[in-house]
């Protein structure tokens, strides 16, 4: 797969740009705060959806204007496509592929596959378990159309539960009746998506521990550790859906009085996380920051090598200021691993990336959300 080309219209700072893309290196290049990553916000919109800056979508559109069209057109095996997203204020975006409207977020998620790294990618070592759960959830759902629709869901249950937790004193009899039904649904959407995070995560590890293992010389290893709130199961014990079924019910079941104090779900998939581990120890605890760097970085080689295992074809590579604080081996060694792949990179300074990549196939340097070739 690779991305021909990129339509923006009044989305950001960028008034008008139609930019073709070859199938390499893409460089972007300028000073901070002129329009880079907006480039790399509007296209993996078709990739995810919606923005990895969590903007909302009024937010998107250029100051003064009340619509923004962002257009890609991109090959696959296959055949050619053409994908496209219309912004407007106070009105639902509009999403189409090959001139067809798409209602369904997981109808139009998965078609065009891309793999994002930005310096908040950085958070995937050290912050919440939120974040690391939001990193394998949107790298599942490129891949997987089922696994993106059961997320939804789960999500709809989940919110329904917690409301029925924080009003139980008004449901009277109906209450537990009601709140049997959701817990089962609960129930068995959470041992699916267990299932599932905890085999990507299984073939994520090895992947990277290959990666961080040739990136320092073997002087770095790395393993995952999946974390459920289902107590007494770990590894490959979490990937038999029925197991984790029977384990959920159980959870689900024994903290009804505590939920109801709080008004909350105190186990689910939602509660899940993963532990990272740098030669054995937590990595959150002991990484540098150029080491956290490198498993991030490592993660997103991996997900791309897993959504080509999965699909047959590579993503693109969406990386903003992917060089910083590492060094010189590690740039050489993440820039040789994209030698071979479309990728379309952010940078401040044109010649960050010359001593490591022979031919840089295209730069495009970028000022105040205008752009122009060199």
């Amino acid at each position: 797969m690779y991305l021909e080309s990129a339509v923006f219209e009044n989305f950001r700072n960028i008034d008008k740009f139609s930019c073709e893309l070859v199938n390499g290196v893409n460089i972007f290049y300028g000073n901070n705060a002129q329009g880079k990553t907006n480039v790399l916000e509007g296209i993996y919109l078709f990739a995810g959806g919606k923005s990895f800056r969590h903007a909302k979508e009024r937010d998107m559109i250029c100051f003064e204007k009340e619509n923004a069209r962002i257009s890609i057109s991109y090959v696959t095996a296959e055949r050619q496509n053409k994908m496209e997203m219309r912004l407007s204020r106070g009105v639902k975006k509009q999403m189409l592929k090959n001139g067809v409207k798409i209602l369904k977020a997981s109808e139009f998620i998965g078609n065009f596959k891309a793999v994002l790294f930005f310096p908040d990618h950085l958070g995937i070592v050290k912050n919440e378990p939120s974040v690391r759960r939001a990193f394998i959830d949107g790298a599942i759902s490129q891949i997987s159309p089922s696994y993106l629709a059961n997320l939804m869901e789960y999500g709809k249950i989940l919110e329904q539960r917690n409301a029925l937790l924080k009003n139980y004193v008004n449901y009277g009899a109906s209450f537990d009746m009601t709140f049997s039904i959701l817990s089962e649904k609960l129930a068995v959407c959470a041992a699916r998506i267990t299932s599932v995070r905890a085999k990507y995560l299984a073939r994520l590890s090895e992947i990277v521990d290959i990666c961080l293992n040739d990136m320092t010389g073997s002087a770095e290893h790395v393993s995952f550790e999946y974390i459920t709130s289902i107590s007494g199961s770990a590894g490959e014990e979490l990937f038999d859906v029925t197991e984790n079924e029977k384990r959920y019910r159980r959870a689900l079941s024994v903290n009804t009085e505590k939920e109801k104090i709080l008004g909350v779900t105190l186990a689910g998939a939602h509660k899940d996380d993963f532990e990272i581990k740098l030669n054995g120890h937590a990595a959150k605890l002991f990484c540098s920051q150029g080491q956290q760097r490198s498993i991030a970085l490592a993660m997103k080689l991996a997900e791309g090598e897993i959504a080509r295992e999965k699909s047959g074809e590579m993503p693109v590579f969406l990386f903003d200021d992917v060089l910083s604080e590492l060094d010189a081996e590690r740039k050489r060694y993440i820039l040789s691993k994209l030698a071979d792949r479309q990728v379309i990179i952010t940078s401040c300074a044109e010649s960050d990336f010359d001593k490591f990549i022979a031919n840089a196939s295209q730069k495009i340097y970028v000022e105040n959300g205008t752009f122009s070739y060199r």
